[in-house]
């Protein structure tokens, strides 16, 4: 700083003198010119006009190289800054479609300055196909006034062949004499490492709402998102009146299985027995879910009541065929299942999901009633 003012202190003494001088000068030749001698009372008033007028141009000068001084600092601890944190500028003139771009703005993608036609196709010819027409929307919607600033995050092309996320934004800063933007200029900055990790944290995310809907014993659903389901689905059936059917599953004597075997054979017992609901239940509208304890529940889409009695025969055949030993069994030799069947269909309305899930339950107890190891219909 001091520097700085001692500078700017001796321009202005070399100015006063130099103004004196340069005025003197003239005066004497003035009055040699005119008079023929020289009178050195003349001297006074050049000598005061010569140093005010150097002064004054001096500090003129001195503010002059002052500006520029600071011109070139900013400029220098812009591009430190746009170079450290890794932004690109450009410069486009929407009339022309001239763009000019720093070297920066191409490092970005891996070129040089010099491989980059300043021309608005290397921009666009480098954007994802998938990306450009929103980029053009965002263009017009600032154009039109409809938002403060252009910002877009799209990709482009890098020179090795992957796509950089890039975060643009933009302003115009210069119009013609017609008000018609002349100068568009923005920044573009690399967020690709920003993208990855907001898709690692959306990916966790996602694994951590599916951990919250799964069994975590036998791997299906859970009673949260058979909740969730029915809800979202019970308007598609209102709506297309599309039937469908409900499995209430509960297996037989299981309090005695763990009596006998004890629950750690009793989770395996429940687990090959979710693995045969699984397999029966493989369209992705239907849903196979825990319900509680040793009770499960199937929810099928599109089926009514004739089809849900098949399916389900089919399952708690399967079931019985894994022929799992159960020698305290009140009604078989091995691990059984009851079901109880209730439809939502053209012969049978209904005004709720829940209302189907009672029936479905009131119909398992029939057939446990009627001695278990067996399917019943609700009937109504």
């Amino acid at each position: 700083m001091n520097l700085n003012i001692s500078s700017s202190t001796q321009i202005k003494i070399f100015g006063v003198i130099l103004g004196v001088l340069v005025v003197s000068v003239f005066a004497t030749l003035q009055h040699i010119m005119i008079f023929g001698v020289i009178k050195p009372n003349a001297y006074i008033i050049p000598a005061i006009v010569g140093s005010l007028s150097g002064f004054f141009i001096a500090t003129w000068f001195s503010k002059l190289i002052e500006a520029k001084k600071e011109v070139e600092n900013s400029h220098n601890r812009l591009k430190m800054i746009l170079e450290g944190t890794e932004i690109g500028l450009w410069d486009w003139n929407p009339q022309t479609n001239d763009v000019k771009f720093d070297e920066q703005w191409c490092q970005l993608l891996g070129y040089s300055l010099e491989e980059i036609e300043p021309h608005f196709n290397s921009w666009e010819s480098r954007v994802h196909p998938d990306d450009l027409q929103q980029c053009y929307k965002d263009i017009e919607r600032y154009m039109n006034g409809e938002t403060e600033f252009y910002s877009n995050v799209h990709r482009m092309k890098h020179k090795d062949g992957h796509w950089v996320y890039i975060l643009d934004r933009g302003q115009i800063v210069e119009h013609d004499e017609n008000n018609q933007p002349i100068s568009f200029t923005g920044t573009h900055t690399d967020i690709t490492h920003l993208k990855e990790v907001e898709q690692e944290l959306e990916d966790s995310n996602k694994k951590l709402k599916r951990l919250t809907l799964i069994d975590g014993l036998t791997g299906l659903s859970n009673r949260r998102a058979l909740q969730e389901y029915l809800i979202k689905e019970w308007a598609h059936w209102q709506r297309q009146q599309t039937p469908f059917s409900i499995l209430m599953i509960d297996l037989d004597c299981f309090k005695d299985f763990n009596d006998t075997y004890g629950h750690v054979a009793g989770d395996d017992c429940l687990k090959q027995v979710a693995n045969v609901l699984s397999t029966n239940v493989k369209r992705t509208n239907d849903i196979a879910a825990r319900f509680g304890g040793e009770e499960f529940l199937i929810m099928l889409s599109g089926i009514n009541s004739r089809d849900a009695i098949k399916i389900a025969e089919e399952i708690r055949t399967d079931i019985q065929n894994l022929a799992i030993p159960h020698s305290t069994s009140c009604c078989y030799s091995t691990v059984t299942v009851s079901i109880g069947v209730s439809s939502c269909d053209s012969d049978k309305p209904c005004d709720s999901y829940q209302h189907t899930i009672e029936e479905a339950d009131k119909a398992l107890y029939q057939a446990k009633e009627q001695g278990r190891n067996q399917t019943a219909l609700y009937q109504y």
